[in-house]
């Protein structure tokens, strides 16, 4: 008995607490592993320019400490609230159009195109826009609304829809529409492939239940697909809205910022205040500020408007 009782094993006397938070760090420290490249490449690219700007942004052009002054000139800077107003008009004309758009040739292709084939061709000339780059859609969208030489006003002409020429970019509103078609020609297909890849996640058995008992086609989406959307529309707002701050090319192509200051977004100003006025105090004051009331304005929509409904 005694000599049973000795080839037993030991009972172990290990905290199975701590052998479970020993294996969750081991998991932790497996991940940080993995993210160490990616997290190392933001660093360099994100982190340090940043820093640099923020200390170019207390400092005067000679090198000297300035404080805040660069700031303070900066936000009382008339121009700067003249690129405000035109980077929210771009915006409100923009992002709405962009979004009815891609959501209406989503909603479209899913419910009446079933032919893979077909779907795939969609979705690669969807893609097209997209890997086009922005000098050349500002290029070609000056052939179409320049005066003179302009696609557009030849074929308005020769329709008899007008008799002399319209200046596209000439007239303030002509203007802004002018520039934001650009933007809503290249990114709608976008939102398209981003909502009808939202479509896809939506149970066929939810709404053939739907269909059963009579829903419409409104019914259907307000009440099944938007609901799997809703995420989805977050994450465009946010990405087109970072997109619409740095806006540059095809603007710059088109008007240069005119007529006047009227399309002369906030990118736009701040190239003029860095490399037209060589004022790189400013220039660093403004991009930080930029910078930080996006990451506040991601950080409070995506506290306030939670991504799913429970």
């Amino acid at each position: 008995m005694s000599r049973l009782v000795a080839e037993l094993p030991a009972p172990t006397t290990q905290n199975p607490v701590r052998a479970g938070r020993r294996r969750r760090s081991r998991q932790e420290l497996l991940a940080y592993k993995i993210l160490l490249p990616a997290l190392g490449t933001v660093v360099v690219i994100v982190t340090i320019p940043f820093i640099l700007a923020v200390v170019q942004s207390i400092q005067a052009d000679d090198g000297t400490w300035v404080g805040l002054q660069n700031y303070a000139r900066a936000l009382s800077n008339p121009g700067f609230y003249d690129a405000l107003r035109a980077t929210g008009l771009y915006a409100v004309i923009v992002l709405p159009a962009e979004i009815v758009l891609g959501l209406g040739f989503a909603l479209l292709v899913h419910r009446t195109v079933q032919s893979p084939g077909l779907r795939a061709t969609l979705y690669i000339l969807a893609v097209v826009p997209l890997v086009v780059p922005p000098v050349a859609v500002g290029v070609v969208a000056r052939l179409i609304y320049a005066p003179g030489y302009g696609v557009l006003n030849v074929i308005l002409e020769r329709l008899g829809i007008i008799h002399q020429e319209i200046e596209w970019l000439s007239v303030p509103a002509l203007a802004m529409f002018s520039v934001a078609s650009v933007d809503i020609w290249q990114w709608t297909p976008f939102v398209y492939l981003v909502l009808f890849a939202g479509l896809q996640t939506v149970p066929k058995e939810s709404v053939e239940a739907a269909q059963v008992d009579g829903a419409t086609w409104w019914t259907q989406f307000v009440y099944i697909e938007l609901h799997y959307l809703r995420p989805l529309f977050l994450l465009i707002l946010f990405f087109r809205a970072a997109d619409i701050l740095r806006v540059f090319d095809h603007i710059f192509i088109l008007t240069g910022g005119g007529p006047g200051t009227t399309t002369q977004l906030l990118s736009l100003y701040l190239y003029r205040v860095e490399f037209r006025f060589f004022q790189t105090g400013q220039g660093s004051a403004l991009a930080v500020v930029v910078l930080v009331s996006i990451s506040l304005l991601y950080t409070l929509v995506t506290r306030l408007l939670p991504l799913e409904r429970t």
